[in-house]
């Protein structure tokens, strides 16, 4: 297409050591906000992970490519884009243009959505009670996520849970998070998913939940959207975002209106162990100093939010 710099290489592997350089990605950047009758500005790198994402006054560019997930990733979260356009209510980034950069095979994909407010949640250090009011509206709203209904044409019809819970064992030994005894147990614990399947964000971390004067802003990156167990979305909020908090695990269940029954805490720990990442890393401080013999055990210590949360 007239104006796009050359297609980028990566032949040398060093992808992963560019997606943070504005330098590298500003042609591209620029071509795209070209496009779109945007101003270029001063471009700032976004967080940085999967995907080269940077900051350009009111919008985002975020590009797709190389990485062995690109196109699946693009057409999940661009698919959630468009069906978040009609619930406003739902906070996220609106979605302002999408394109691709080029027409071959290695197209580029790219979408611009507008900028959050605010702080990602991973450098608040809220209150107590903030902190447990927050949790609540992110309960508030990913369970209006959960309601959507989907498309079968959105291409969010994956099935991680059923196509790779044979591996779970093999996946939690290599990641060597937790101790030998306990992947031993793994294929005799795991609850099956549920039959009732909803649209999860499926990666709610401390770095995709933006806050501003108190608030809840926004949620970020939906390129791991799918349609699947809706416990799939405790792990990655509670472990990650939470720090295993049960306080503001329980806040969230509260204002999502979860149902929390004596199968709870093993479902949540079966997604947990089944998770497409690895969520356990800060188990063992949750853990220490206890005696975690079975996974029933380590189940009720992550999970279990009747329980004192001290």
């Amino acid at each position: 297409m007239i104006g796009a710099p050359p297609p980028p290489d990566f032949s040398r592997g060093d992808y992963g050591d560019r997606l943070g350089d504005v330098g590298f990605w500003a042609p591209y950047v620029r071509e795209v906000l070209r496009r779109h009758g945007h101003a270029d500005g001063d471009l700032q790198a976004g967080f940085v992970g999967t995907y080269p994402t940077f900051l350009a006054g009111p919008v985002v560019v975020k590009l797709f490519g190389c990485f062995r997930t690109w196109r699946a990733d693009h057409d999940a979260e661009l698919a959630v884009q468009q069906l978040l356009r009609g619930h406003p209510n739902i906070a996220a980034p609106a979605l302002v243009a999408h394109g691709q950069l080029y027409d071959h095979a290695d197209p580029w994909p790219y979408l611009v959505t507008t900028r959050l407010a605010g702080i990602a949640w991973r450098d608040l250090r809220p209150s107590a009670v903030t902190g447990t009011k927050l949790a609540g509206t992110v309960g508030e709203i990913i369970r209006q996520v959960h309601d959507l209904r989907v498309p079968e044409a959105a291409g969010l019809q994956r099935d991680w849970l059923g196509d790779h819970r044979p591996g779970t064992a093999e996946r939690q030994r290599a990641w060597g998070t937790l101790p030998e005894h306990l992947i031993d147990q793994i294929p005799d614990f795991l609850s099956a998913p549920s039959p009732h399947r909803r649209l999860v964000h499926a990666d709610l971390t401390e770095d995709h939940l933006f806050v501003d004067g108190g608030q809840l802003v926004g949620i970020i990156d939906w390129g791991d959207a799918f349609v699947t167990d809706p416990y799939y979305e405790l792990p990655a909020l509670h472990l990650g975002a939470f720090g295993g908090d049960k306080r503001l695990l329980g806040a969230f269940l509260a204002g999502y209106g979860w149902p929390v029954d004596d199968a709870f805490c093993r479902r949540a720990m079966s997604v947990a162990l089944m998770h497409r990442f690895d969520v356990l890393p800060g188990v063992r401080d949750i853990a220490r100093g206890r005696d975690v013999a079975t996974l029933d055990d380590l189940a009720v210590l992550l999970w279990d939010v009747s329980a004192d949360p001290g």
